[in-house]
């Protein structure tokens, strides 16, 4: 059997990689927050369960961001399909392609389980 060793600062390397990969930058986490709180919270809560302030009034339960099931499949596509041409009773909102990510990498990193 083979062994393979990696210097200290190989591996030092590969960590730091790793973690940039995993993380989201601080400033669009930031961002996404501020406008997941501006356009989404209001029906959707803090928590994304979907038990915001606007939920109980509305024929329709917001979704829940914190079921596994929402995350499933094309999840980018469902996020700015949702935000760019309304779904169901929510309305539609004119938000750049830039802004749209940053709400789902917000949303992925803070609800997604």
């Amino acid at each position: 059997m083979k062994r393979i060793f990696l210097s200290l600062g190989t591996l030092t390397f590969i960590s730091v990689l790793l973690i940039c990969l995993t993380t989201v930058d601080a400033d669009e986490y930031d961002r996404g927050m501020k406008l997941y709180n501006d356009k989404c919270r209001f029906c959707h809560g803090i928590k994304g369960d979907g038990n915001g302030p606007a939920a109980g009034s509305l024929s329709t339960k917001p979704t829940d961001f914190t079921d596994p099931k929402f995350w499933q499949n094309d999840i980018d596509k469902k996020i700015s399909g949702a935000v760019t041409k309304g779904k169901g009773i929510m309305p539609s909102f004119d938000l750049k392609p830039d802004e749209i990510k940053a709400i789902i990498d917000y949303m992925s990193h803070t609800f997604k389980k």
